[in-house]
């Protein structure tokens, strides 16, 4: 286990799990008992990871497994945004780690992707009263997952030894606080200039499977104004929303 203890902003409150309890589970259940915002928990290692429902998170160790509990005060329809609030700062907590020229994209909603390979993976979740959102977060940092062909992680597929879970937690911890704010005063606009910069280019084939098991194969129109992705689908456009992807009401 490494020594060093992240020093995160005086906004979070962090709850390190060492037992190899699956983090996403644990950090939905204190948003569901109303956890204070900023209840961070996280953890290097867990015995079995969740991604989506029904999909399983193959967890490496030495990996960061994440949940963030959240106290929305805006309106419903805007809590999924959050998901690429924390995509961005994620993104960007990765490029202050990896060698220059290192390829790092943005797969809407919810993948980063280094050099190709898939190292991140985001999910957001909301309580039956709407007044708790928990934004979750997997990398794979020191080891790829040998279950997954196209999966990577970040010390071989562009970073270095030295970045470890812990100095990607504290990156991240700073990042968000930043962009959250940041998305707060200005809405999406400086969110999705991060994400256009490094997102698939019009007429990308792209196949999504939505929160409620329907599958869209399409190609990308446009990520647009509020977030959501457009598709042209069957000859028609389709757009698809960020609460609808996220199974958020």
């Amino acid at each position: 286990m490494n020594a060093h203890q992240p020093q995160l902003p005086l906004a979070y409150e962090p709850i390190r799990l060492d037992d190899g309890a699956n983090v996403k589970a644990h950090s939905i259940q204190l948003g569901l008992d109303g956890a204070d915002e900023g209840t961070l928990v996280w953890a290097t290692q867990q015995a079995e990871g969740e991604a989506r429902p029904g999909n399983t998170w193959y967890s490496p160790d030495d990996g960061l497994y994440l949940g963030l509990v959240l106290e929305p005060d805006f309106p419903t329809e805007q809590a999924g945004q959050l998901a690429l609030v924390g995509l961005v700062s994620m993104g960007l907590s990765m490029a202050e780690h990896v060698v220059p020229m290192t390829d790092l994209a943005y797969r809407w909603p919810n993948d980063i992707l280094l050099s190709g390979s898939k190292v991140a993976g985001l999910w957001l979740s909301a309580n039956e009263a709407g007044d708790r959102l928990v934004l979750n977060l997997a990398v794979n940092v020191a080891k790829a997952p040998q279950e997954v062909i196209d999966a990577g992680c970040v010390q071989t597929d562009g970073g270095t030894p030295e970045t470890t879970p812990e100095i990607l937690l504290e990156t991240f911890a700073r990042q968000f606080l930043d962009w959250i704010n940041r998305w707060a005063e200005e809405g999406m606009a400086p969110i999705l200039r991060q994400l256009h910069s490094r997102h698939a280019k019009p007429g990308t084939p792209v196949l999504l499977r939505l929160d409620h098991g329907e599958h869209l194969a399409g190609s990308v129109v446009e990520v647009d104004d509020q977030g959501q992705l457009v598709l042209e689908t069957d000859g028609q456009t389709r757009s698809v929303g960020l609460n609808e992807f996220f199974g958020l009401k």
